[in-house]
């Protein structure tokens, strides 16, 4: 088992000090607005241990449970002629956190098709009418790529896949989806072996994304519970992203336990007129370990780990509290 806590860092500049500050003799200062939330990114806390089956014992710590990773887009290059030569060229990239909570087996499985799609995207196109303008899209590498293998032979104009014309195709709703696929990419194989609910419950496990958008410049978090349905027959496994609200916090792991908790002490610091939202949770969490090893459980254990995404810049700190 494992507890991770992820959301948006943030703290509130005081308006109404600054209006203060420059207000011009006699002037009277509107204060209807005296705070701005302020943008500082995406945090993610995480305990790090890898315990025995019941969680009775620890077997070792340092196991990483938030990942950073880099989605590269490709664009295509061509010949003198126009003809398709290959992909050699990145022509965006985007770094992002992800982290996991539940079977380290089935995380790891997940986070390899996650960065096998996500750093070969390729920049392609749809399939057009002649005389239709072009319409260009990102091409997963499992989907069929015109460029590469068009369905009749084709010559590209110089006046074609030039970089002003990709610069809308990378969206948060694109990353996001990607992100979903690629779970469900891994997932799929599940349906073959038939599992019992009982299997379903071992091999669960929740999965959180974290980037920063380069079209609505903004941080987004995305949430991926695991879930189920019957599907002729079948036990299917599978997700659906949810995207986090900038005024809340995932737990993902030990929800029954922690989440109210977690959400709670989130709030009351989101009401402050100076937050301190990371160090309030990086305490709650290593309370949350004592509660537990005091129940004769090492289900979740030290060094607590705390990362952090600011735009493109991704910190992290070991934190044996």
């Amino acid at each position: 088992m494992s507890l991770l806590f992820v959301g948006y860092d943030f703290e509130k500049v005081n308006f109404k000090e600054i209006k203060q500050m420059y207000k011009k003799e006699g002037e009277e200062v509107d204060d209807s607005d005296d705070f701005h939330i302020a943008d500082k990114g995406i945090f993610s806390i995480a305990d790090s241990a890898i315990t025995s089956a019941g969680g009775t014992k620890t077997l070792l710590t340092g196991f990483r449970k938030i990942y950073d990773m880099e989605l590269k887009l490709w664009k295509p290059s061509f010949y003198p002629d126009g003809s398709f030569n290959d992909y050699f060229n990145i022509y965006q990239t985007v770094p992002f956190i992800i982290g996991f909570a539940g079977s380290t087996l089935v995380a790891q499985h997940i986070m390899n098709s996650i960065s096998g799609h996500v750093e070969k995207l390729k920049i392609s196109c749809d399939e057009t009418e002649q005389g239709e303008a072009i319409k260009y899209k990102i091409n997963l590498p499992c989907e069929k790529n015109l460029v590469v293998n068009p369905s009749i032979m084709t010559l590209w104009d110089d006046d074609t896949f030039l970089d002003r014309d990709f610069e809308n195709l990378l969206s948060a709703e694109y990353i996001s989806n990607t992100i979903e696929h690629s779970i469900n990419h891994a997932l799929k194989s599940a349906r073959q072996h038939r599992l019992s609910e009982e299997e379903f419950n071992q091999m669960y496990t929740d999965i959180f994304c974290g980037f920063y958008c380069p079209i609505q410049r903004e941080h987004q978090v995305y949430i991926y519970r695991m879930k189920s349905k019957m599907t002729e027959g079948i036990f299917e496994v599978y997700t659906e992203k949810v995207k986090l609200e900038k005024n809340d916090i995932a737990v993902l792991g030990m929800r029954n336990r922690f989440e109210k908790k977690a959400k709670n002490i989130f709030l009351e610091e989101f009401e402050k007129d100076n937050p301190n939202i990371t160090k309030v949770l990086i305490d709650f969490m290593d309370k949350c370990i004592n509660n537990v090893h005091a129940d004769g459980s090492f289900e979740i254990n030290r060094p607590i780990v705390y990362k952090t995404l600011d735009k493109g810049r991704i910190k992290k700190v070991n934190i044996n509290v």
